[in-house]
């Protein structure tokens, strides 16, 4: 039976990438819109495509956060869908369709790089299921955000150099710089894999490089202005608005670095490994980590000229681990390393975790005896099947976010009367209530001073409600924990004390009215994830 289906795929191979590229997309799209029309999470990207589509706002004149690419390819997605009379609401679902999609696509490319570097059917499928296992693929691929169109590129760079390397043909080479350039349009960080290409050109050119050095500067030239081409393709201004834009990009990427920097802050090379264990799971990462070394070994071995120099993988292998160390080196150096920074990682560790596990259970069947290969399979599987769990729970917590109950309950507020909310509230009625606004509060980060705002004074704790008379306060779990944080506690002590009198029921003026809360079923991981689900609690001022 398993011989028939080896030959069933050998003759339509088709299958297993089309089949994993529609796995991806069933843990996925359930619940993909989720919250709309109201953006629930930081989706200003497509927020600022939708104004531009409106003409409210120029989202590419007066933001430098962000590269462009991402935001044209929504804003001309918006301008079809809105052309066939669909609404803004659509245009949002659509947007995170295609960043769904793009994350589907990176499985599919990740699957053509484990066969074509010599990989077998099983170690390219594994290779793809491994990626889909790591739970933050799924997680951004429901966000109409820039972090999947980084994903994408920077695997279709890779795959293209790893062509170049195995064919030498130089065409693959400057499809590799235009990719990178197209990747650091999507997000800025994707501007360090240039490295990859540069680094694997001067050594593949290295011994003939004194004779023919024209023609590897020619090379050379060609790539870098490919990249820029690639960058500017996606941020038109870049090229058109050159010395205004490139000013100003120094400020954005320095102020990106230090994003969040507290005087207990570490930089990514401390503190990353934590951010990854908790975002993929202990077992997915122990994994990640494993093959990592093995591969890494493999490399220096062959290096030495030992047995490794013979294996066909290794030269493959050492490009993906140099495409590992200079995709990481933003996060290494910076103190703003964000789980999804580092998506950009995981098609190289999957494919790594996918030839470890065969080269494993082809050693464990080597020894004759069967418990072995057996405690591989079983280990594997147990480590597939807990991550596909956490892509359950994943599922789970965005079709049952506990914002949509909550949102039915707001409407049956009285109409008239004041509401103020957290960062992260359920949708409000239109014009149901006669004064709603953000509760102003400021989450002060170092030694930094508190905004004066023009009518609302920032921090102010409860004396400030009482002050404005708001009869209703919508709180966040997201928000109230963060004073969970003693840096907040002790930078913010009003805001402090006031939510912890909140939480605690020792509030003078405003008692909890309604709260509303999600719980996964006890038989499934219980994780959480940025922007999905929080607690929310709305309390009604004491007469």
């Amino acid at each position: 039976m398993a011989k028939k289906i080896q030959i069933f795929l050998q003759k339509y191979e088709f299958l297993l990438p089309l089949g994993l590229f529609l796995l991806f997309l069933a843990f996925t799209l359930p619940g993909i819109s989720w919250g709309a029309p109201v953006i629930w999470h930081p989706d200003e990207i497509v927020f600022r495509s939708i104004k531009a589509l409106h003409g409210e706002w120029q989202f590419s004149e007066i933001n430098f956060d962000y590269p462009d690419l991402p935001q044209y390819a929504m804003f001309f997605l918006g301008k079809l869908l809105l052309a066939l009379g669909k609404t803004d609401g659509d245009v949002l679902v659509a947007a995170r369709v295609l960043s769904a999609v793009l994350a589907g696509l990176t499985v599919v490319v990740t699957y053509l790089i484990a066969r074509r570097i010599g990989g077998s059917l099983g170690v390219a499928g594994l290779s793809g299921l491994f990626l889909i296992c790591v739970s933050p693929m799924s997680h951004n691929g429901r966000f109409a955000h820039n972090d999947t169109y980084l994903l994408f590129f920077t695997t279709l760079s890779i795959f293209f150099l790893l062509e170049y390397s195995l064919r030498g043909n130089r065409l693959f080479l400057y499809a590799s710089f235009l990719t990178v350039g197209m990747a650091a349009s999507s997000k800025y960080i994707g501007g360090s894999l240039l490295l990859a290409p540069l680094t694997v050109y001067l050594l593949e050119q290295w011994r003939g490089i004194r004779k023919n050095w024209l023609s590897a500067a020619e090379t050379l030239f060609i790539g870098i202005v490919l990249a820029f081409l690639g960058f500017a393709l996606g941020t038109p201004k870049a090229l058109t608005w050159m010395t205004f834009y490139f000013k100003r990009l120094s400020s954005t990427l320095q102020w990106q670095a230090n994003y969040g920097h507290q005087s207990d802050s570490v930089r990514g090379f401390i503190g990353q490994y934590g951010i990854m264990v908790n975002g993929l799971g202990l077992p997915l990462s122990l994994l990640f980590g494993v093959a990592l070394v093995w591969a890494a070994w493999q490399v220096v071995r062959a290096g030495r000229g030992g047995e490794s120099a013979q294996e066909p993988q290794t030269k493959p292998f050492a490009i993906l681990l140099l495409a590992l160390l200079v995709l990481d080196l933003p996060m290494t150096i910076s103190y703003n390393y964000q789980l999804r920074y580092f998506l950009t990682l995981m098609p190289f560790l999957a494919i790594l975790a996918a030839f470890f596990v065969v080269e494993i259970h082809a050693r464990a069947k080597a020894a004759g005896k069967p418990l072995y290969p057996l405690a591989v399979n079983l280990t594997a599987g147990g480590i597939v099947l807990y991550s596909l769990a956490r892509l359950l729970s994943l599922m789970l917590l965005v079709m049952n976010d506990a914002r949509i109950p909550a949102t039915a309950f707001m409407q049956t507020l009285p109409a008239g009367t004041s509401l103020e909310h957290t960062y992260y509230p359920p949708t409000l009625p239109p014009d149901h209530f006669a004064r709603e606004h953000n509760y102003p509060i400021y989450f002060v980060k170092g030694n930094e001073a508190v905004p004066s705002g023009d009518k609302l004074k920032f921090n102010a704790g409860e004396a400030g409600l009482v002050e404005r008379q708001t009869d209703y306060f919508v709180v966040d779990s997201f928000t109230s924990e963060r004073f969970n944080n003693p840096h907040y506690c002790q930078a913010m002590p009003a805001e402090c004390a006031f939510f912890k009198q909140l939480e605690t029921g020792q509030s003078a003026h405003y008692k909890l009215l309604k709260e509303f809360k999600y719980t996964l079923p006890p038989y499934l991981p219980q994780i959480r994830f940025d922007f999905i689900n929080p607690s929310i609690r709305i309390y009604e001022r004491i007469p």
